[in-house]
């Protein structure tokens, strides 16, 4: 489906308005992948890396293999041989009808490469799970057939289980084939588990221990086509979120070619509605009554709390001087009370003329208290469409807000003042975009 095709079905989708801010949001990712290709090209040294030293722990890269581009297969595998970490072993688990000799012969090409055969007619799941049941590494990667990873890419994640990981990813890009470039930086948040209900925000370069991941049980073939989202929450739930750790470079390339998802989100609709089945049943299992509804984007949930939750239980703060636009926004902020590990949800707040003025805090890399988003039209989803997401974060605006009223006592101060402790009790700051709040002229 060309670019013209998915503007239609958007529109079809979405209507008139929605179609024009997401076309502005395209243009403004368009020059944003101008500037990326410029710094990369600026990074003359890009690949020359030195070796990693200490090389004790054993990760185990597991690929599915279904019918594959033996050319594209060929780069993935050369990428994986180019690591400065010698000690892996990349396990190709072939699902396809017949025995791929090609693959076969690539296989044998390096002693660390295993040719596992899956068995006809499993879907990705059942030939990730094959792999994972002969796994001999400590640590258990994953990469699709046709994708790419840096030379240290494997180096910097083993430092990270050495320190003590549990479970560690990466950020990614895309490599466009046919314009032989990059595109889509996507520098990823901290673990967030709330932005990881409303998307597979983590998804590429996953590494977990292996022993965590047959704890799981591994992947659930009811969700193929989502199989990592279900995998990564209940991997992500079942240890310390401490333990979750987040390397802020780009180590994984998603090829983006003709009918791959990278390059067009029609080609894989099935998936979407696997993942959002996926995270209806995740919240199921914890007895938390929900809708999960789609959006305006493919792949991103929207989740609906429905159990009300008792008006005794919680205060309302809206400042005078904000008028709200979502007409049920005390519904909504409440319901999410439902979860007993959040204790205080915000809303955004905007300017008179449409601008982002509020929509949660978070400190930067020097320790300054930033305003997420701020000065952007609120109506532009913004990249990877993460300013109309749920999500966790450090602080909320106390002048638009819902607070338990357990934490009345934390409601003094600024609002990262008041958001900090309620963190330290052990509750989540959550922000909903959905709620918006315009302040008065």
């Amino acid at each position: 489906m060309g670019i013209i095709d998915r503007g239609k079905d958007y529109l079809k989708r979405n209507g008139i308005k929605s179609t024009f801010f997401t076309g502005l949001q395209h243009i403004e990712n368009a020059v944003s992948d101008i500037g990326y290709n410029i710094y990369l090209k600026s990074k003359k040294n890009r690949r020359e890396y030195a070796a990693a030293d200490k090389q004790e722990l054993k990760i185990s890269i597991l690929v599915p293999v279904y019918e594959p581009d033996i050319h594209f297969l060929t780069e993935m595998v050369q990428s994986v041989l180019d690591q400065t970490y010698g000690n892996f072993e990349l396990i190709l688990s072939d699902g396809s009808l017949t025995e791929n000799f090609e693959v076969l012969k690539l296989a044998k090409s390096d002693k660390r490469i295993r040719y596992i055969r899956a068995g006809e007619g499993g879907g990705i799941s059942d030939n990730t799970n094959e792999a994972l049941r002969v796994a001999a590494g400590r640590v258990v990667a994953f990469m699709d057939q046709d994708d790419l990873i840096e030379p240290r890419a494997l180096e910097l994640i083993a430092s990270e289980f050495d320190k003590g990981a549990v479970i560690v990813y990466t950020d990614e890009d895309k490599y466009l084939t046919g314009k032989n470039r990059y595109a889509s930086p996507y520098r990823k948040r901290d673990y967030n588990f709330d932005l990881l209900l409303s998307n597979n925000y983590i998804c590429h370069m996953f590494a977990v221990k292996r022993s965590l991941a047959r704890q799981v049980k591994g992947f659930n073939p009811k969700y193929d086509g989502a199989q990592d989202h279900d995998f990564i929450l209940r991997c992500c739930d079942s240890t310390d979120e401490d333990k979750i750790v987040h390397i802020k470079k780009i180590l994984y390339h998603w090829r983006a070619h003709d009918g791959s998802s990278a390059e067009n989100p029609m080609a894989k609709v099935y998936a979407y509605e696997s993942g959002k089945r996926a995270v209806r049943h995740f919240l199921r299992e914890k007895r938390i009554n929900t809708v999960v509804c789609d959006t305006a984007h493919l792949g991103f949930f929207r989740v609906e709390y429905k159990d009300e939750f008792p008006h005794s239980g919680y205060t309302l703060f809206i400042d005078d001087k904000l008028t709200p636009l979502t007409e049920d926004h005390e519904r909504i902020l409440s319901s999410y009370f439902a979860r007993s590990d959040i204790g205080i949800v915000g809303g955004r707040v905007i300017s008179p003329d449409g601008r982002i003025m509020e929509s949660g805090y978070e400190k930067d890399e020097n320790g300054r208290i930033r305003s997420l988003f701020q000065g952007r039209d609120y109506r532009l989803p913004g990249a990877f469409n993460l300013s109309e997401c749920v999500m966790d974060t450090e602080a909320v605006s106390k002048y638009a807000c819902a607070v338990r009223n357990e934490l009345l006592d934390c409601m003094d101060g600024n609002s990262y003042t008041i958001c900090s402790r309620i963190r330290k009790r052990g509750y989540r700051v959550v922000i909903d975009p959905k709620v918006v709040f315009v302040k008065n002229r």
